[in-house]
């Protein structure tokens, strides 16, 4: 059976309590071999201070030049060391024999450690072990007048040093529980901050999270840009880099330096909506979402979202061309429907001459009509996407005018995108001018160098003021029908794409209305005429290939 992991921060608290008490018990160990050396020092420097002291009694020093035999030395010696609290002191002649121990009964043998050092007149420090056991000593010469005759050596027991070793390991012991206790409750505090950082995460689960967030990441296809609280970059993925021009090299930089004073800037600064925002980048059109991410009350900044729809707003702009067709021709169909029952109606009440008028009247309008938009616009497709408009306008009872200034006789660079720019802003104006009593919508069409000017007037109720950028944005609309309000920013993405722009404003008259106009710079071809045999009039076919 498997054995459950240990939590992460049973893991974290089990290490540092492993290091702290290993820490503690070298310290320990140290601070005593530490002590002990300090001891064994201060109680050499003692001893040393004894045996100078005996060595500077003259009496001692005359006794044993004269090879006493009265004990003298011996008594002056067992004064000393019961008046200080040494273990022995030992006084010898010059060659080693003792003349003062403690035990009598050694008096008169040689000692059991080398004197030699201090009876070449040199001072010994050393811990040693004698006949009464290991002991911190001290050996000086013994001078009279000048000329050494023995020596003196003093010794503290070690016991003495491990009594007072053993005063001083309680105070150690406490200081370093005190210190444990104080490393268990900082191990403790760390351990439970790093649970609450790690969200209560285990290591398997931390390792799996990192494998999943790196697979996702790099496995999607939608852009992923995260900012954190401080508005800084902390992930740019493979896809956000296309979308976005975004770099890895940016992510630690704030937003404002990265892309501040852009659309994309102000959807990571959490300044914009942040729900299914248009931004375009280069040729690409790019849906973006930003989500705020809170964790137990806490701000941990936003993640964007970014999904390329540019082959989806090509779909779209081929299904309204589609869109256009079918409206074009079901509005010509109805049309002609009726222009038919009209002139069978008549032949049947025995008026012919009022149905070949009526022939003639409707001919005379249709060419009419397309003599005025073919003569000025010489882009076919163009030509009869206005034709088409103008059917589907007037089923809607609007009248439909091309500009006087009108004139259009260069070839665009993607028609396509002419096509969606001024069929979205028609739809708009027959859209707002339907309905209304003389309704009217008027367009015109301009060649600036290389640029394409669309401007589109109707007689609707106009836009307000405050609503004039509003209404670029995505599903605004006076409608209440669901799917509306794509068709104006889906016209000002595609001027921005070009670096254009496209504004509203109140008719010139200061009549009810309003005036669209785009500025879609690059659209033409500088000095390209409309290719031979394109241009000039637009027959009845035309307005079908809208």
């Amino acid at each position: 059976m498997r054995l459950r992991a240990r939590r992460l921060s049973g893991q974290i608290l089990a290490f540092q309590l492993l290091i702290l008490v290993g820490t503690l018990g070298l310290g320990f160990v140290l601070a005593l071999v530490g002590t002990q050396s300090r001891l064994d020092d201060q109680y050499e420097e003692r001893a040393l201070l004894v045996a100078r002291s005996v060595a500077a009694t003259p009496e001692i020093a005359r006794a044993v030049a004269r090879g006493d035999d009265s004990g003298v030395v011996q008594r002056r010696a067992e004064a000393v060391r019961r008046s200080t609290g040494t273990t022995f002191v030992v006084v010898t002649d010059a060659r080693g024999i003792r003349l003062a121990h403690p035990d009598p009964r050694r008096i008169g043998q040689r000692v059991s450690t080398d004197p030699g050092e201090a009876l070449r007149g040199g001072t010994v420090l050393a811990v040693e072990t004698g006949t009464l056991g290991r002991s911190a000593r001290a050996k000086v010469p013994l001078r009279d007048d000048g000329r050494i005759v023995g020596a003196v050596s003093v010794g503290i027991h070690v016991r003495a040093l491990r009594r007072e070793l053993n005063t001083l390991v309680p105070v150690l012991a406490l200081y370093l529980s005190g210190a444990l206790a104080l490393g268990v409750g900082a191990s403790l505090l760390l351990a439970r901050r790093l649970k609450r950082q790690t969200f209560g995460l285990e290591l398997d689960e931390l390792a799996g999270l990192v494998q999943e967030h790196e697979a996702m990441l790099h496995g999607i296809r939608e852009g992923v840009v995260v900012v954190d609280p401080a508005g800084r970059l902390r992930l740019v993925n493979d896809q956000a880099t296309r979308l976005t021009g975004l770099r890895a090299q940016d992510v630690g930089r704030r937003v404002g330096e990265v892309a501040g004073g852009t659309p994309l800037g102000a959807l990571l600064a959490g300044e914009s909506p942040g729900t299914d925002e248009l931004l375009v980048h280069g040729e690409r059109v790019v849906v973006a979402n930003r989500m705020a991410v809170r964790r137990d009350g806490r701000d941990l900044g936003a993640v964007a979202t970014l999904r390329d729809r540019t082959e989806l707003d090509d779909l779209v702009r081929e299904l309204d061309s589609v869109r256009g067709l079918s409206d074009a021709l079901r509005a010509q169909a109805h049309e002609f429907a009726g222009r038919l029952h009209t002139i069978a109606g008549l032949l049947a009440l025995g008026h012919p001459e009022d149905a070949r008028a009526f022939i003639a009247e409707i001919s005379d309008a249709d060419v009419g009509l397309r003599h005025e938009i073919g003569g000025r616009v010489g882009e076919p497709r163009v030509a009869a996407l206005l034709l088409a408009k103008a059917t589907i306008a007037g089923e809607r009872g609007v009248a439909l005018e091309l500009a006087s200034e009108s004139a259009l006789d260069a070839e665009l660079r993607d028609p396509r995108e002419v096509l969606t720019i001024v069929g979205n802003l028609v739809d708009n104006a027959i859209d707002a001018a339907a309905g209304e009593p003389g309704a009217r919508v008027v367009v015109g069409l301009a060649v600036e160098a290389d640029a394409l000017v669309v401007w589109v007037r109707d007689t609707g109720p106009g836009v307000a003021r405050a609503d004039r950028e509003a209404v670029f944005s995505p599903g605004w609309s006076t409608k209440a029908a669901e799917g509306r309000g794509v068709g104006l920013s889906l016209v000002r993405q595609l001027v921005a794409r070009r670096g254009g722009d496209v504004a509203v404003e109140d008719t010139e008259d200061g009549t009810s209305g309003a005036v669209f106009t785009a500025w879609v710079p690059g659209a033409v071809r500088d000095g390209a005429p409309v290719p031979s045999g394109s241009a000039g009039g637009v027959g009845p076919d035309d307005a079908g290939s809208a």
